[in-house]
């Protein structure tokens, strides 16, 4: 027979491993850089800073006001070693809380390399079409491994 202590100790591992993971899943700080996105070097220098060292695939989004500086930077959704599943819904959703005027899409390879799979295409042109609809302009969707990112827009994929 358990005892009361017993059952609400798994209880509380449960509920803080809940917390942990929920945590993972969304988060939300303040904004670390106050800087205008100026340039595609320092779009992808956030990204590397960010998710560059996560060991599953995470998708983060970066809120931007009217004159590019940050409002917010969420990690919007974490997956497993090697695939994000992620709608739109959830990036607009965020940046629309947010007054989003654009936005910058990242998400990282665990796997360290850069190139950009079937479902990435698919994705980064999803995530164009729902920012033209809601009126919020999608700056670029960039992927990121290790130290190393590369830009959608920039390199016309």
């Amino acid at each position: 027979m358990k005892t009361v202590k017993e059952i609400e100790g798994k209880k509380s591992v449960q509920l803080i491993k809940e917390v942990v993971r929920v945590k993972q899943t969304v988060v939300e700080r303040p904004v670390e850089y106050n800087t205008m996105i100026t340039s595609t070097t320092i779009a992808k220098q956030i990204g590397i800073d960010e998710i560059g060292d996560e060991a599953q695939e995470v998708l983060l989004l970066v809120a931007l006001n009217t004159k590019n500086k940050i409002n917010a930077i969420h990690k919007v959704f974490s997956g497993s070693l090697d695939s994000s599943i992620a709608h739109p819904r959830e990036i607009f959703r965020s940046a629309l809380l947010n007054n989003a005027a654009r936005i910058l899409i990242y998400h990282n390879h665990p796997s360290g390399n850069t190139d950009p799979s079937i479902e990435d295409y698919e994705l980064t042109d999803r995530f164009f079409a729902a920012g033209e609809l809601l009126g919020i302009e999608v700056l670029d969707h960039i992927i990121v491994a290790g130290n190393d990112a590369i830009s959608f827009r920039e390199n016309t994929l």
